[in-house]
């Protein structure tokens, strides 16, 4: 642990506060469209015009007395503040029924040694530079998570919020934080102006704020100058004031296109997985020495099988271990790369002692990561260890508690564990975070199946299927073949569809066949399956979905070339 210089203020910058109004009016806003004070006002003007205009029309037609106009006049001026205060108190609570989180007032009070941090806003004159203010925010998040002391929520629930109307209360509520960080990026060129600001949650009050003029070229000093203010900051009565120290610093040319490259794979998308390879392929080819932008080179190789069903895993994993090989080659205390390792281990090597090995690792090198834990949960759920999994996967969930990923990652492990009640609850909790997010519907049909709901199973299938782009036509197809035939002609129905895809979904179809009980036929998807090397293989031992399998001695045999034989 290295102890970093304390911060000067820019000079003449910081001490105006100038640099504090853009912020402040944006959560100044939030709260008046939280309330509805503007939707009122223009109602009000409305209203307020009519009765004027009225009110002259029948003076002149009366010869009213001009005493009554300024009577009327300054009573609809009064009215103003009258409409104001019933709009903001009316609607004091208008957003949190759609906030995920409990409400304020019954949550416990967060750990003092807790901070969010918020995405920074892109202040560039062309708003081009999001990718930069969003990764230096989550170069802060990585940089504060360091601190073994203080509780940071990750990086997906921090930008949770982004875009939406939550004021910092409410923000801090729902990630249980004390005290939260925002600020501002404005980039011309190869100057930056970054500013920030400190805010204990519960006063309101600025802890600390500060503006910075540096080039692109210092971004990593301002990077270490922020996170070092912020524990000096909270250090009196809460921490030690030190960050562990950063490893090599990359290029800075390189270092831009590493974020746009973690932008677009943050987006989670086939088409955002492949614009980010080619964002880290180019980083790569500027600091060939840069095992940050390999790891992400390899992410997106070993996900992109599982968003895109189109893409064959067998095609891009090869590739995925090369690149990570390659970044632990470069830095072997990378927690996030021995991660990325455990991952192609275990997903596509059948891997399961390699990969229980590097996700410890990665565990032991970064504890508050919440992939590896998402990762070495799913891992021992799937080997039959479903306390210590569930313990694993809940984990990443209270480190990233916002998370789409981690949060589906959980109803899947209760679903294998077969806790189907709980997978069901849990997954229409992740739909109440994200409603399209990947295919949380298709998980939760699942975990219906297997209590065998079969129509509220069918209703989120056809969700499912209609988020996908499937055609109403289809849909009708198989809701009427279940309306008709119950589950068994639903899936005789959804297996003849499949089947005349293009490119079939080998296991999807299999598991159909399974639920049938045709195990001819679910046996030889899944050979199909087996060659494609399917993620989802990596289930078999625990998928209630093959139940009827299990006592054919060719499904033991598959379980053993998968390596989850007993």
């Amino acid at each position: 642990m290295t102890e970093l210089p304390i911060i000067r203020p820019v000079e003449g910058k910081a001490k105006t506060g100038w640099h504090r109004v853009g912020p402040a009016l944006a959560r100044l806003w939030a709260r008046i469209v939280d309330h509805k004070v503007a939707q009122w006002m223009l109602a009000y003007v409305a209203f307020a015009y009519a009765c004027l205009h009225f009110e002259q029309m029948m003076g002149e037609a009366f010869a009213w007395h001009a005493a009554i106009m300024r009577v009327t006049t300054i009573g609809l001026i009064a009215g103003v503040p009258v409409t104001i205060s019933l709009a903001w108190y009316l609607h004091k609570s208008g957003r949190h029924a759609e906030a995920p989180a409990h409400s304020a007032e019954a949550a416990p009070a967060p750990p003092e040694k807790s901070i969010a941090v918020l995405p920074f806003v892109d202040m560039s004159e062309l708003k081009d530079q999001e990718y930069f203010s969003d990764g230096l925010a989550e170069e802060l998040i990585a940089l504060l998570t360091g601190v073994s002391e203080l509780r940071v929520p990750a990086r997906t629930s921090s930008f949770y919020f982004k875009g939406k109307q939550a004021t910092i209360p409410e923000i801090a509520a729902a990630l249980k934080v004390a005290h939260v960080l925002e600020g501002s990026v404005r980039k011309a060129g190869n100057t930056i102006r970054v500013t920030v600001q400190l805010i204990r949650v519960d006063t309101g009050y600025h802890l600390w704020s500060q503006a910075y003029d540096r080039t692109l070229e210092d971004i990593f000093k301002v990077q270490d100058e922020i996170a070092t203010a912020v524990v000096r900051s909270l250090s009196v009565a809460l921490l030690s004031g030190t960050l562990p120290a950063r490893s090599a610093v990359p290029n800075a040319e390189a270092y831009q296109l590493y974020l746009r490259g973690r932008f677009h794979w943050n987006q989670r998308s086939p088409e955002d997985f492949r614009k980010a390879m080619g964002f880290f392929q180019q980083a790569i080819a500027i600091d060939a020495r840069y095992a940050l932008a390999y790891t992400g080179l390899a992410d997106c190789y070993s996900l992109l099988p599982i968003y895109d069903r189109k893409t064959r895993a067998t095609e891009t994993m090869p590739q995925a271990k090369t690149a990570i090989l390659q970044a632990l080659a470069i830095d072997d205390g990378l927690a996030e790369a021995h991660a990325s390792l455990g991952l192609i281990l275990a997903l596509f090597e059948f891997d399961w002692t390699g990969a229980e090995r590097e996700f410890q690792r990665a565990i032991e090198l970064n504890s508050k990561a919440p992939a590896p834990h998402q990762w070495y949960g799913e891992l021992l759920v799937n080997l039959g260890r479903s306390d210590a999994g569930l313990a694993e996967s809940r984990g990443a969930v209270a480190l990233d508690p916002l998370s789409q990923v981690a949060n589906l990652a959980l109803g899947i492990t209760l679903n294998s564990a077969r806790r189907f009640d709980e997978a069901v609850a849990q997954l229409q909790a992740t739909l109440k975070i994200g409603k399209k997010f990947a295919d949380t519907n298709y998980f939760l049909f699942e975990a219906y199946a297997n209590k065998h709901a079969y129509q509220e199973a069918v209703a989120v299938y056809a969700r499912q299927k209609k988020l996908d782009g499937e055609s109403a036509a289809n849909v009708d197809a198989f809701k009427t073949a279940f309306a008709n035939d119950s589950w068994p002609g639903f899936l005789r129905q959804r297996i003849k569809a499949l089947e005349a895809e293009q490119t079939p979904a080998a296991e999807e179809i299999a598991s159909f066949y399974a639920r049938l009980g045709d195990v001819d036929q679910a046996m030889n998807w899944l050979d199909k399956s087996y060659a494609d090397r399917s993620a989802r293989l990596t289930h078999l031992r625990v998928d209630a979905r093959y139940d009827n399998l299990r006592a054919d001695p060719r499904f033991a045999r598959l379980l053993q070339r998968v390596g989850l034989a007993s």
